[in-house]
């Protein structure tokens, strides 16, 4: 694999063979195209962590709502602010909100989300009751979609303009 023009190669260890794009480069370049993106994306996810598990303990612990409930209301509570942030200040996006190329994308990403979530919820669930590893389970399934998430959202739904 030869190195795009604005990575400059490092030399290969063996002092022979193909050489590798830097990787000091690469990171400058995730850096400069996903940074302040990333971060944003991250503080919205902070905010819907807090809303979507604070809604669950609630659910579970105080209210008595089986686990796969609590997490369905948690759901139900923090996708709408997470969709509004997103949109606004993590992709910078303004204008009418487009069903077929906005909401319902991202929506399908909540689902699968939510799908994951209930999945893991439900394992945990049948082995314990207690909120702590409902949570847990919750907390590990969303890690993995928030990857698929970000990918997604950055990828395809709102997409950098040249």
């Amino acid at each position: 694999m030869s190195p795009s023009p604005d990575e400059p190669a490092s030399p290969s260890p063996t002092g022979g063979g193909p050489r590798r794009p830097d990787l000091g480069a690469r990171v400058r370049r995730l850096v400069e195209d996903h940074g302040v993106k990333a971060l944003r994306y991250c503080g919205v996810s902070v905010v819907n962590v807090v809303t979507g598990m604070g809604t669950l303990a609630v659910c579970h612990a105080v209210f008595g709502l089986a686990a796969v409930a609590a997490n369905l209301t948690a759901w139900a509570v923090s996708t709408v602010p997470a969709y509004l942030l997103s949109r606004h200040w993590v992709w910078e996006q303004s204008g009418d909100h487009r069903v077929g190329g906005e909401i319902l994308p991202f929506w399908l990403l909540a689902l699968f989300g939510l799908v994951t979530s209930s999945l893991a919820v439900a394992a945990v669930a049948s082995r314990t009751d207690a909120t702590v590893w409902i949570l847990t389970g919750s907390l590990g399934a969303y890690g993995f979609v928030w990857v698929v998430k970000y990918l997604v959202l950055d990828r395809l739904l709102w997409p950098a303009t040249a």
